[in-house]
């Protein structure tokens, strides 16, 4: 979604955009318009599956990737003309921008999210070896978060080819704590988490935490939103610690109604092992409902413990269920923190700040 957001706000701009991209799903046309925007996608025999959600690399999908991806940017760039490549993320894409860059003379920018970092830091020699040929190879890299870029300049990379930028947040986040109150009265308090169901995301955390929280306040609820391989042994978990009254599973979420659902939350959780720069937290800040989130490099660029959301381990739920808590028990504290994160998103992260970076960096 943040990248179709990038992109709708950059034509917007004037600027002429085709998007590249995998066809993961079935149902997905190979070739569409949205909203004025050519998008083209190139097979490689998915499974419907996104790369993230195989345990192993899937080496011969990734042949097939890299040569129907190679071949249809290649098309793309001849038929529109287009004068740079963005790709998102080093690792798959950004490979195919530094091949098709090479070739058609054409400079490269490269955005690095997070989890294309964590993969080619820690996977095998190969992929390590192309990540580090990406970074070398594009001629600025933009970073979601300092910590990647701290990240990348520890890799030999220059710094001053390097930019820190996060994908933005749209202002209408703002406008759901119009219809909050600091705590609907008689109802308990809401405590949100829509991360993906995935093993990174590490959800079952926040499970084995609720049954602590539900002790000393038995009127609070738990959303749960996300879809992913792990949903069924989390409702396992639930339904095991006997907490299923007070838990609810919602499921995909469109990004159109993420602001409604953050209405309806007085705390976000975040139990990520590992991130760029959540826009979930971000979205979370905007909306007014206090972060409770994991204690990793990207959210200490962001939370201040203590007085704009509180950090946690990140294996430790005893004391994640405290810092629920604690922030149940504060509604001072929930103030401040809202009237603090809100000035936050705005000063460094609303998409009318961060889209002017991207075209400054363009214009480059």
């Amino acid at each position: 979604m943040f990248i179709k957001k990038m992109a709708l706000l950059l034509k917007e701009s004037g600027y002429q955009i085709s998007v590249v991209t995998p066809k993961i799903y079935e149902k997905s046309h190979y070739v569409e318009d949205q909203e004025g925007i050519r998008v083209y996608r190139f097979p490689f025999f998915s499974g419907n599956r996104l790369l993230v959600e195989y345990e192993k690399i899937p080496y011969l999908r990734m042949f097939i990737y890299y040569m129907t991806g190679f071949f249809l940017t290649i098309y793309v760039m001849c038929k529109h003309k287009c004068h740079l490549i963005h790709a998102h993320w080093a690792i798959p894409t950004g490979l195919i921008g530094v091949l098709v860059g090479s070739i058609l003379k054409t400079p490269l920018i490269v955005t690095i999210h997070g989890s294309d970092f964590r993969i080619g830091t820690m996977k095998t020699f190969i992929v390590k070896r192309i990540f580090l040929y990406v970074c070398k190879r594009a001629k600025h890299i933009i970073c979601v978060s300092e910590a990647l870029r701290r990240g990348i300049e520890k890799l030999g990379i220059k710094g001053e080819k390097i930019s820190v930028s996060p994908m933005g947040v749209d202002e209408h986040f703002f406008r759901s704590l119009v219809n909050r109150g600091v705590n609907r009265t008689g109802q308990g308090v809401t405590i949100l988490s829509n991360r993906q169901l995935q093993p990174i995301y590490n959800i079952s955390l926040l499970i084995r935490a609720i049954p602590i929280v539900l002790r000393e306040e038995p009127n609070a609820k738990f959303m749960i939103a996300g879809i992913g391989s792990e949903r069924e042994s989390l409702e396992k978990q639930v339904k095991d610690l006997n907490i299923s009254p007070s838990v609810k599973f919602l499921g995909w979420v469109r990004h159109e109604e993420m602001a409604n659902l953050l209405s309806q939350a007085e705390i976000y959780v975040s139990t990520s092992l590992d991130d760029g720069t959540s826009v979930s937290l971000l979205e979370a800040m905007a909306s007014g409902v206090f972060p409770v989130v994991t204690d990793i490099a990207p959210n200490r660029e962001w939370i201040e413990n203590g007085r704009n959301g509180f950090l946690f381990p990140a294996h430790d739920e005893f004391l994640l269920a405290k810092r629920i808590l604690d922030a149940i028990h504060d509604k001072e504290l929930l103030e401040r923190g809202r009237k603090w994160n809100q000035s936050i998103v705005k000063e460094r992260a609303l998409w009318s700040v961060c889209i002017e970076k991207i075209k400054k960096i363009y214009g480059k």
